[in-house]
């Protein structure tokens, strides 16, 4: 094991405890689930600080706990600029998208593409989503493997393991309900994780907090260093905020793990007052995170001796919670790096199970049965989706580091698949059809392998797309939108009926009723 450590028993005591709550929330909440209305957006009587929480939570994720710090070690809080974004995002949320999805009472987000363009929308939406997700709930238990393997010295197999069984058996029992709770209890022990060693970082340093705060200004660790360039080809501060602003409008309008939350709150107000705690509380936690960060390199700056040779910026926290904090309290940290990674993957995990039995399993495989039928499958798609992400993390620490992250970066293009852009189009126009949405997807999908490919190498110079790699998702976006409005005029207007309810404009003509069945 790396750097001679060695996992101490009130630690694992700790880390035991941590795991035996989340699996006792997933049977508790398992006992009140009575139909796939329970399972999948917990009857729709969630309160509302639960349904932000778990918003926060999910949001936060484990690249907060780990890949910020290390970020705010090695450097200074740039990568804090796309964040600084969310509040406006979470603005046009609420004012838009919440309620309008809530009138739906759609299961499935992606119900709203087939009723506004027809089946292949609905299809197309679900597909994406569905490989994104299981890529994700991969990429983040192995990426979480490492530093765990780091301070328990267990090997990155058997993280992957443990960890992807607990998650999948707590989904499995509990659905979206046990989701919502256990993301409740882990969003609390990930914050209080990032407290807890700020606390020890100032009680060990002489001077404290003002000379943690003194000789990080001097060396510039907490500087936004961005150009104000409109180049959108390197990292500048407007880069940032576009690909921040649309990522996350993306999100709220289209990620079926958001969706589901606003269905699941209890009340209208409950749903808008969730986004706005993640909106909001988004920002002050990650800031925590970067804080944390920098108070490690003064920390290590005071005691220089104390950091193992070799460590990259991402294992440094790890190294601190496992050297430098009290046994028990390393432990509870480290269940908290847990948190931030299993608040993520359990999301992902109930929100392409649902998608899969609502979009597919019932829709084309096997129709007409009662729900009790459907609750079950929902159960063994769950567990099916928990094995796919043990062997898809397995796969992934097989494959070098440089490799994985190009791959995820494909990936990542590739099936965001301008979903925003395909909401907006049908959401704020009466006259786009499904003859002009099927056109701009053609556009969009080449659109998104051109600015791959010309960042990954594979397109000649003079005809390489050299916007910055963050910026694809916008592009793809950007296009869908605008291709699929102009070519809706081509063909002729959608019958009003066909549109009532499905846009901003024709909202309150009906409200539609869910295609799923």
């Amino acid at each position: 094991m790396e750097g001679g450590l060695t996992l101490r028993v009130a630690d694992a005591a700790a880390i035991v405890i941590y795991a035996l709550a989340m699996l006792g929330l997933g049977w508790w909440t398992s006992r009140r689930i009575k139909g796939t209305d329970g399972y999948f957006v917990g009857n729709r009587s969630i309160p509302g600080f639960a349904v932000g929480l778990s918003l926060l939570g999910t949001a936060i994720s484990s690249v907060t706990f780990l890949a910020y710090p290390g970020s705010a070690f090695a450097g200074n809080w740039t990568r804090l600029v796309p964040g600084l974004m969310l509040p406006i995002a979470a603005l046009i949320a609420v004012r838009y998208f919440v309620v309008f999805y809530r009138r739906t009472m759609f299961v499935s987000a992606y119900e709203y593409f087939e009723r506004r363009f027809g089946s292949w929308g609905r299809s197309y939406a679900s597909i994406l989503f569905s490989l994104g997700s299981i890529y994700r709930m991969g990429i983040i238990l192995f990426l979480l493997s490492l530093p765990i393997r780091v301070v328990t010295g267990w090997s990155v197999p058997m993280v992957i393991v443990v960890v992807g069984v607990i998650v999948t058996i707590y989904t499995v029992m509990g659905g979206l309900e046990a989701v919502i709770w256990t993301d409740v209890v882990q969003t609390l022990v990930l914050i209080l994780g990032g407290l807890v060693t700020l606390t020890i970082v100032f009680m060990r340093i002489p001077g404290g907090i003002p000379e943690v705060l003194h000789r990080a200004a001097v060396a510039h660790k907490f500087d936004l260093v961005v150009s104000f360039d409109f180049n959108f080809a390197r990292e500048t501060f407007w880069m940032f905020a576009l690909a921040g602003i649309i990522g996350n409008i993306q999100e709220f309008s289209t990620d079926q793990t958001k969706i589901q939350r606003y269905e699941a709150a209890k009340s209208d107000r409950s749903a808008l007052g969730a986004v706005w705690t993640v909106g909001l509380g988004c920002i002050p936690i990650w800031t925590l995170f970067m804080f944390v960060g920098t108070a490690l390199w003064v920390f290590y700056q005071e005691f220089p001796g104390a950091l193992a040779a070799g460590l990259k910026p991402d294992e440094v926290y790890p190294h601190f919670i496992l050297t430098e904090m009290p046994p028990g309290v390393g432990g509870f940290v480290i269940a908290a790096v847990l948190a931030a990674a299993m608040s993520s993957i359990d999301s992902s995990m109930n929100g392409t199970a649902t998608v899969l039995t609502v979009d597919f399993y019932k829709k084309y495989l096997v129709r007409g049965r009662d729900d009790k039928h459907y609750l079950k499958a929902a159960r063994w798609i769950s567990m099916a989706l928990g094995g796919i992400m043990i062997v898809a993390a397995y796969t992934l620490s097989l494959i070098p580091g440089k490799t994985i992250l190009d791959i995820g970066f494909f990936i990542g293009a590739v099936m965001g698949g301008g979903l925003g852009g395909f909401f907006l189009l049908g959401f704020v126009s009466n006259r786009t059809n499904k003859e002009g949405a099927t056109v701009g997807v053609v556009a969009t999908v080449l659109v998104i392998f051109w600015c791959t490919l010309s960042h990954l190498g594979a397109v000649p110079e003079a005809v390489a797309c050299h916007i910055h790699p963050f910026l694809i998702g916008v592009a793809a976006n950007v296009t869908f939108f605008v291709v699929g409005f102009v070519a809706s005029y081509f063909f002729p207007k959608p019958d009003l009926d066909q549109i009532a309810g499905m846009t901003w404009w024709t909202r309150e003509m009906r409200k539609p009723r869910a295609v799923s069945a």
